[in-house]
């Protein structure tokens, strides 16, 4: 987390970064509940991919800026097939 730059710019990238640490850190935690859950982990599922296609779309949003479309537009597509995987597995433990 090298910033080069001033302003608004290094502090959205400088946000981005940390709210990306911190969702891996709950994604970590709701990993361990749901071994330990196991049948009863309910909407862990869904939340587990819901925060890793906001994980994948903050990524995304930071190559934009960047100037990297190729790789902003593949983060994208996973960040798509997470949520899509978030809500097939929510209709399925509704």
């Amino acid at each position: 987390m090298q910033f080069t730059t001033t302003g608004a710019y290094a502090r959205t990238k400088k946000f981005i970064d940390y709210l990306n640490i911190f969702l891996t850190v709950v994604i970590c935690f709701i990993f361990i509940a749901i071994i330990f859950l196991r049948s009863r982990s309910g909407l862990l599922f869904p939340l587990e991919f819901f925060l890793g296609a906001v994980v994948n779309g903050t990524n995304a949003a930071k190559k934009f800026i960047l100037y990297e479309p190729v790789k902003g537009g593949i983060l994208t597509a996973v960040a798509v097939v997470l949520l899509v995987l978030c809500i097939l597995t929510l209709r399925v433990t509704i």
